[in-house]
């Protein structure tokens, strides 16, 4: 870095700061229904209806009396999440990103400057982890909790899958009745219509470019389907809607950075796994669930006792000497529970 002399006139150009859009296209879709509790794990009861009709009874006899529906419950617990930060000498004497050379904040200014960008850092940091677990959730039906001297797995016993034999990039392939297929399959075991289905990029436009699916798009008569793209917020894109089936069609491009499969390498990798498509309805029952978070009083070294809290996010912050340093740590622990096993479907086509 060249030397500055305070002789010659220098202009402070604008602070260039260019960071990834947090998205939660899958959470804020579908996970819609919050839910806080105060306790580390949470039992959910499982009660699955059937299509059983009405017993026809004879006027002299009266009425028939039939079985309960049963139900079973599964215990989930959230997994623990609390990245934090370290404020140090060095950060509030140094000057900030974009800070005047000479006109600049006092050490004070610098601190509370740098807890406010900690605090909107690891809620973002937060955020996606909330995302990739949604994603996982739908897309696997499964959610990996990986970590220091953790190795453990969330499974939903999701079944609702199917990789095809006649690719859709494949001559004669038809996506479309597949489509249909699926849709059918959750209306009849999962008591929902799909209205919503999320496509890979590279799935996207084989989908587009396939003759039969051009050939209802180009149907005039009626109006079967329609392909008229354009972005959303929250990182979508509307690529189009099949009237025929009231499904709207989107593609998804976010990324997560998975430094844990391979540590020395850390990979970018989608959200939504290539060659993959997924049929979800809006109306069926998802839930983020965020368990109880239990931090230590701050009312001195005396009288620092066990507190447990309800919430999304519960901030801590305690200093430390010998070097000084203050720490700033956003606790949450979050888990993304698809009720409805069956009111999806997810199949690999390419």
């Amino acid at each position: 870095m060249p030397n500055i002399s305070i002789y010659d006139p220098r202009t402070m150009g604008k602070l260039v700061q260019r960071m990834p859009p947090v998205r939660t296209f899958i959470k804020s879709t579908f996970f819609k229904h919050i839910k806080t509790f105060s306790t580390l794990s949470v039992d959910v009861d499982f009660k699955k209806g059937n299509r059983a009709l009405a017993p026809f009874v004879n006027r002299r006899i009266g009425g028939k009396t039939v079985p309960n529906t049963g139900y079973k419950t599964n215990t989930y617990t959230p997994p623990y999440i609390a990245p934090d930060k370290i404020t140090t000498v060095d950060d509030i004497l140094t000057r900030a990103p974009g800070e005047s050379l000479y006109d600049g904040l006092t050490p004070a200014d610098r601190a509370v400057r740098k807890m406010a960008d900690d605090f909107a850092e690891l809620d973002e940091m937060i955020t996606r982890r909330e995302e990739w677990m949604c994603a996982q959730a739908i897309f696997t039906g499964k959610i990996p909790i990986i970590g220091e001297s953790l190795n453990e797995e969330i499974d939903f016993g999701f079944t609702n899958k199917e990789s095809v034999s006649k690719k859709w990039n494949a001559t004669g392939a038809d996506p479309i009745a597949d489509l249909k297929r699926w849709r059918k399959k959750v209306q009849e075991t999962g008591f929902v219509n799909c209205d919503v289905c999320i496509m890979a990029d590279d799935v996207v436009d084989v989908f587009l470019a396939n003759e039969k699916v051009m050939k209802v798009c180009d149907t005039k008569a009626y109006d079967v389907a329609s392909i008229k793209p354009r972005e959303l917020p929250n990182g979508a894109t509307y690529v189009g809607t099949i009237s025929a089936l009231g499904l709207d069609i989107y593609s998804y491009n976010e990324w997560y950075l998975d430094d844990w499969t391979t540590p020395g390498k850390p990979e970018s990798k989608p959200l939504v796994p290539a060659g993959t498509v997924a049929l979800l309805s809006t109306a069926a029952n998802y839930s983020m669930y965020y368990g109880a978070i239990t931090i230590l009083s701050n009312k001195g070294a005396e009288q620092e006792t066990f507190v447990t809290i309800e919430g999304a996010r519960v901030p801590d912050t305690w200093a430390e000497r010998k070097p000084a340093r203050r720490f700033l740590q956003l606790n949450s622990s979050p888990l993304p529970v698809p009720h409805e096993v069956d009111s999806w479907f997810v199949a690999t086509v390419l």
